[in-house]
């Protein structure tokens, strides 16, 4: 049973709100097996139309003028693949972001992303197989192995003959456990999260709700008369994104901490963090969260209570 190896070039988006890893080209060979004999290739390099700006990484790519200066659009491009593609129904890559990153693309030029059932991540397979604690990249994998660097790394064709090779050091048992299924939210488009406002912190990831309303830095607040620093101890919220907290100076009275939870299209939480003035609308809201649902956060055991100390005694000497 053969299989498709696949390999992407992209520019990561970095500059921009939508946050697309547009694709640059797509390489990938076909084999009967991995590290055996190659009997198919395809290559495109695409035009890219969304990213006004290059990352990094892009710029140093070796074919970028090819990408460039090539008036292949991603839509011809994808479509060439699937028909390269054909039947198969097994696939690899080097690590598992490339195929997320190809359906994100095709869901953002209006097309149906490839959802493989069996996708194999030749990075992990080859880890496991050799004891490497670390990801290695794909040119010191190969290095490992003692395949010969004849072609140019980082051009996507040449990046899929060596994740090829590789493979075949992986050993066989190992295979079924990094061989994936890509899903449907796997390729929703990425948002990056608001930038936070003027006076306004912003924390993140949080893997769930309530690490992000316990967590230190969303709990800090601090007298904007003499600069006490304290902590809120409950969450009040009416409708489970806003929340209110008081921190009570004990010179200057009330401190109103205010704290937007946001969910990413990823599953994961951030946090928006102001401190808003104390006005009759701002109280009004606090009495309306209080009426609502109360978060108690997490009190530090005894023992991280000592731990704290002791560090502050050791900045202190």
């Amino acid at each position: 049973m053969a299989l498709v190896v696949m390999d992407l070039e992209f520019n990561s988006g970095m500059y921009s709100k939508a946050s697309l890893e547009e694709v640059l080209q797509i390489g990938a060979v076909r084999v009967e097996r991995l590290g055996g004999p190659i009997v198919g290739a395809f290559n495109a390099f695409i035009k890219p139309r969304v990213q006004k700006r290059l990352s990094p990484g892009a710029r140093v790519l070796p074919e970028l003028a090819d990408s460039l200066e090539s008036g292949v659009p991603f839509e011809e491009a994808y479509q060439a693949f699937l028909e390269f593609c054909a039947e198969e129904t097994v696939f690899a890559e080097w690590g598992r972001d490339d195929f997320k990153i190809l359906g994100r693309n095709a869901v953002h030029f209006g097309l149906t992303p490839l959802l493989p059932e069996r996708y194999i991540d030749v990075q992990s397979a080859f880890m496991r197989t050799v004891g490497a604690e670390n990801s290695p990249q794909l040119t010191l994998a190969a290095e490992y192995c003692g395949i010969p660097d004849s072609f140019v790394f980082h051009n996507a064709l040449n990046d899929a003959m060596y994740t090829a090779l590789v493979g075949g050091f992986a050993a066989r048992e190992v295979l079924p456990e990094y061989t994936y299924a890509l899903l449907p939210e796997d390729v929703r488009p990425v948002v990056k999260p608001d930038k936070p406002r003027k006076n306004q912190t912003r924390l993140g990831p949080f893997a769930s709700a309530e690490l992000a309303l316990n967590n230190m830095g969303c709990r800090r607040a601090m007298c904007l008369a003499c600069r006490k620093p304290g902590r809120i101890h409950e969450w009040y919220t009416a409708d489970g994104q806003y929340y209110y907290g008081e921190y009570i100076c004990p010179v200057h009275g009330s401190v109103l901490r205010r704290l937007r939870l946001a969910e990413g299209q990823d599953g994961r939480f951030w946090t928006y963090n102001d401190s808003p003035a104390i006005c009759r609308d701002n109280l009004a809201r606090l009495e309306a969260a209080r009426a609502g649902e109360t978060f108690v956060c997490r009190r530090k055991s005894p023992r991280a209570r000592r731990r704290s100390r002791k560090r502050r005694g050791k900045k202190k000497s």
